[in-house]
């Protein structure tokens, strides 16, 4: 279970950052995801281009806003492209409303 729980104002841009805790990332691809619930359709489904042996990036303004209130997991999918070996790293957010005039 997911052991990391970060707050997210509706409408406001966050940052992550995934790695494979000080191991190569060369070979491998990074796809995160957004979701409630496991069974649900991800709102979010971006690859994410490398920079150094990270994957960082920010869900935009838009991808925030348009999540609902509430407990959401963001999952990084990482795929060896040569062994197809995998690992998957969740950070849950709870999701409050945003500002409204």
């Amino acid at each position: 279970m997911p052991n990391k729980l970060e707050r997210i104002t509706q409408g406001e841009s966050q940052p992550f950052s995934f790695n494979r805790d000080g191991a190569t990332i060369v070979g491998w691809t990074c796809t995160i995801t957004a979701k409630r619930f496991a069974e649900d359709t991800a709102a979010i489904n971006r690859v994410i281009t490398p920079t150094g042996d990270v994957w960082e990036g920010f869900l935009t303004t838009l991808e925030t806003a348009l999540m609902e209130p509430g407990l959401w997991f963001l999952t990084a999918s990482m795929i060896n492209l040569t062994t197809n070996e995998m690992e998957q790293k969740t950070v849950r957010y709870d999701v409050v409303p945003g500002w409204t005039p």
